[in-house]
């Protein structure tokens, strides 16, 4: 006897589905769906039926099957659009040839390397601040995690390099991002992301010429791109060079920024739990000293605070895959042809895994607690296209988490922060914070980053 497909949630409209009400609230409709069929329930996109699943069990059968009954590589079109095929949304032959490149590129020297650059960058951010002021935290972090990326991937010039405008044109590139619109359609918002897209390659073109010409002289992501073999020996042609490094310059600074801009709001609206933060950067982090590896290991409540943040305030908050061989999960068959996809909805608040899960609470983290397996929280996804930028991100947030607690005070002004849907990754709304130097801490600059051009 065949198993029935999984139920849809109700409110579909004719023709469009749930696909309105997926723009306005996807989270709101995911919490429906799994109130009223539990685990496995369905929902219309247009006239494309999506699985959605929740839980540790399925979310790994989602991921493990990824590149076997799930095709992940067709699913992101409108990502295609903008990158090419490299990163998650090239073919399973691709991402597996470029496989040993991203490993390379996220390696432990790298990244010692890469959490040098972001002490610089973090550092002349706060010290262009002033004594005291107000700033919007969503904003000012988004500027900063650029410049965090470009430090990083390009190196100490890569302001010269890159332009005053190039980060403008990828802000295009943020809002042009809709799953729920063909990408090749006559919009404007697709008209302004491939006019940004050509100045963006007609920028890094002569970036890439000069690390051609001169090899010896740069130690940067570029280089490695064009030294690093692919698996099967060969070298990365010039337009995948580009296409890989606009999609990590991007994937470095698009969803970290939001989430560093919610864990600091976040720990202001705990004051308890920041309490103990601020305690550990006092034992920690040195004023004006280095921060390494050795000081990141000992920063365990910033850490659980990020996770928190990423079970909270996901920016990447589901994946899609693309069946394309029937699945049976939880009594349902998934056809060939419909969508999947896992939601943080749902699986990051289920209360049998997570105390009070609707409750900011750090400490579940932690090794008495250890609540939560791999595969229940899906913010930086799964099995083998688990995100490699992943402990960069987070190295990131907690060097940014550390200097502006051990450097600043600071004060939430903005009571109720929303989270902002529809355009690139989920971010905060504007949230006003006051600031004013701590007076025993003097602003001593961090060591130069190592990735100097």
């Amino acid at each position: 006897m065949t198993n029935p497909t999984p139920p849809f949630v109700s409110g579909a409209l004719p023709l469009v589905g749930h696909a309105l009400r997926f723009s306005r609230d996807a989270y709101a409709l995911d919490r429906r769906g799994h109130a009223e069929h539990g685990d496995v329930f369905a929902i219309k996109l247009g006239g494309k039926p999506v699985a959605v699943v929740t839980g540790a069990e399925y979310n790994k059968l989602f991921y493990t099957q990824t590149d076997d009954a799930l095709n992940i590589g067709d699913v992101y079109t409108f990502l295609k659009a903008t990158f090419g095929e490299v990163l998650f949304m090239a073919s399973k032959e691709s991402y597996r040839n470029q496989r040993p490149i991203l490993q390379a590129i996220f390696s432990r020297e790298r990244m010692a390397r890469y959490v040098q650059a972001m002490q610089t960058e973090v550092q002349l951010w706060l010290d262009s601040l002033g004594e005291q002021g107000e700033m919007d935290i969503t904003a000012e972090m988004l500027r900063l995690t650029q410049h965090v990326a470009g430090r990083a991937f390009i190196g100490a010039e890569f302001r010269a390099e890159l332009g005053e405008d190039f980060w403008q044109d990828y802000d295009a590139l943020s809002r042009a991002i809709d799953p729920l619109t063909p990408p090749n359609l006559p919009l404007p918002k697709f008209r302004r992301r491939d006019r940004a897209l050509r100045r963006i390659r007609e920028t890094l073109l002569p970036v890439l010429a000069k690390r051609q010409q001169h090899p010896e002289r740069y130690d940067d992501l570029i280089t490695l791109l064009l030294e690093q073999p692919q698996k099967d020996g060969t070298p990365l042609p010039k337009e995948t060079i580009i296409q890989l490094f606009m999609g990590l310059l991007f994937a470095g600074h698009e969803t970290t920024a939001g989430q560093a801009a919610w864990t600091v709001i976040q720990l202001l609206q705990h004051p308890d739990y920041l309490a103990q933060v601020q305690a550990e950067i006092a034992e920690q982090v040195t004023p004006g000293g280095s921060i390494d590896g050795g000081v990141l290991r000992n920063l365990k409540h910033i850490y659980w605070a990020i996770d928190e943040t990423t079970r909270l305030r996901p920016s990447a908050p589901m994946q899609l895959r693309l069946v394309e061989r029937a699945l049976d999960v939880g009594g349902y068959t998934v056809p060939v042809g419909w969508l999947m996809r896992v939601t943080a909805a749902t699986s990051h608040h289920q209360p049998d895994v997570f105390a009070d899960a609707d409750t900011y609470d750090p400490l579940r983290f932690s090794p008495e607690r250890a609540e939560g397996s791999t595969f229940d929280i899906i913010g930086f996804g799964g099995g083998l296209h688990k995100c490699t930028g992943m402990n960069f991100a987070k190295n990131e947030m907690a060097v940014i988490t550390a200097l502006i607690f051990q450097q600043f005070d600071l004060d939430l002004l903005t009571p109720n922060t929303k989270v902002i849907t529809g355009v690139g990754a989920n971010r905060p709304s504007a949230t006003t914070l006051r600031y004013r130097r701590t007076p025993q801490v003097e602003s001593t600059p961090a060591p130069e980053a190592v990735l100097v051009a």
